[in-house]
């Protein structure tokens, strides 16, 4: 689980709509700083938490960090999965006093009004809610991910999860709740996350309004007519995602049935898909069978599997 104390000890003053920004960084290419430039405008601080093997960013960003006083590097010099570095954004956010962190991705590109944007939903939603997702714009497709709405529907919809890029997370809520689930490392964080403060009687939606541009998964994955580049991820990925999916699963049928339902589906067409139509089908479909293995057993924490490390 995760290692951030769970407390409802919210004594701390917070400015109102005051916004941290932690954005988790591996390997991040050259567009990176010119994409943190759009976002710094827009926050009262950012934390860039870098698990690169070794560390890059404060090279990499010592331009903007001599010149932006409001800019912060966490260089851990391994990777400590996108868990622990989103708890490492919620702790700088609790120090700070901040009432909301927004929660990114280092390949997001971000818009001028992202947060103006999110703030407004959060006003216009009576549901007082714990994460705002941001809606994207996928550029492989040119679709959002969910239907931008006409004039007079709401801005909005209730979602039982959002993704962690472009969310807006009340930092009171998530300290209540425990933060983010280390022991996951990576993939499905976001997910449980939203459905552990649904179970705190919290709830979620997602703005209609695209606040970003933001791909899932890599660029490389199959063609599909009419669908068109579905998302691939690595054999590492896989096994995440596997292990990670049936763990949660396994925690909320009860509560979340029908999204637990859908997760399952997505899971075994995702299998199909992959061993139709993929590259690396053989390592995927082992990663998958390790991953459903581990998953049954609640193995957690890093692969232990020195054979799928080579695909990070």
């Amino acid at each position: 689980m995760s290692t951030f104390p769970p407390t409802c000890d919210t004594q701390t003053p917070r400015t109102t709509n005051s916004i941290c920004a932690v954005v988790v960084a591996y390997f991040p290419d050259q567009g990176f700083e010119e994409r943190l430039q759009t976002l710094l405008p827009q926050v009262e601080a950012l934390v860039v938490v870098d698990n690169t093997p070794g560390g890059c960013c404060t090279l990499q960003l010592k331009t903007l960090i001599s010149r932006e006083k409001h800019v912060f590097i966490v260089e851990n010099g391994i990777n400590t999965g996108i868990a622990k570095a989103l708890n490492t954004g919620l702790e700088f956010a609790l120090e700070l006093g901040s009432k909301w962190l927004l929660t990114l991705d280092q390949d997001t590109s971000c818009y001028s009004n992202t947060v103006e944007t999110l703030l407004r939903t959060t006003a216009a939603c009576h549901l007082e809610p714990a994460v705002i997702g941001g809606n994207y714009l996928d550029p492989r497709n040119g679709r959002t991910k969910v239907p931008e709405g006409s004039p007079g529907e709401y801005e909005w919809l209730e979602q039982k999860t959002v993704i962690t890029s472009g969310s807006l997370v009340n930092v009171a809520a998530a300290q209540c709740i425990g933060g983010f689930r280390e022991d996951y490392f990576i993939d499905q964080v976001d997910h449980e996350f939203c459905l552990r403060m649904r179970a705190h009687g919290h709830h979620v939606v997602i703005a209609r309004k695209p606040v970003m541009k933001h791909s899932v998964g890599d660029s490389n994955g199959p063609y599909i007519p009419f669908l068109g580049v579905m998302p691939s991820h690595s054999p590492l990925r896989k096994y995440y995602i596997t292990r990670n999916s049936l763990i949660t699963v396994a925690g909320y049928w009860r509560t979340e049935p029908g999204w637990c339902i859908r997760r399952s589906i997505r899971l075994l067409l995702g299998l199909a898909l992959m061993t139709l139509l993929e590259r690396q089908r053989l390592a995927k479909f082992r990663a998958f069978s390790a991953g459903i293995i581990d998953g049954v057993n609640l193995h957690t924490g890093p692969c232990q599997h020195n054979w799928l490390k080579k695909y990070s």
